[in-house]
């Protein structure tokens, strides 16, 4: 038995697609901690009600880049695709590239960082914030 704070634990939200591209709430469920077994028993509950109510599996599963959520996926469900989700894919994109974006553009544009610090003008920090779009739209 685990001992945790709901407010720790876990949330798998899962929703399902219709044909009109549309979604639906099918179910929330509070897992214990992100290991591969917690994912098996979602999907394995998953499976359990689709076969019991005679229903086909769904075409495609869509995640996080989790590894235990895709491993018990590829397990309980070996024949289905899984896709990973665009938002989170962008999010680890912003995330990783924006620190990396903003020290080359430092390093490439020195001179101009340091005379707006020091001058803390309006039209040179609007100046600033031109180039670093020009440069971001190049890049």
């Amino acid at each position: 038995m685990y001992k945790t704070n709901i407010f720790q634990m876990p949330l798998i939200n899962i929703v399902g697609m219709i044909g009109q591209n549309r979604s639906f709430f099918i179910r929330n469920i509070f897992i214990p901690g992100e290991k591969e077994k917690n994912y098996k028993l979602v999907f394995y509950t998953i499976k359990k009600i689709y076969d019991n109510y005679e229903i086909p599996y769904p075409s495609t599963f869509i995640t996080d880049a989790c590894p235990a959520e895709i491993a018990a996926i590829k397990y309980i469900f070996p024949n289905i695709n899984h896709i990973l989700c665009i938002w989170h894919i962008n999010c680890n994109i912003l995330a990783k590239l924006k620190p990396l974006i903003k020290t080359q553009f430092d390093r490439e544009n020195t001179n101009n960082i340091k005379n707006i610090i020091n001058t803390q003008t309006f039209s040179q920090a609007r100046n600033k914030i031109k180039k670093l779009t020009e440069y971001l739209n190049v890049k």
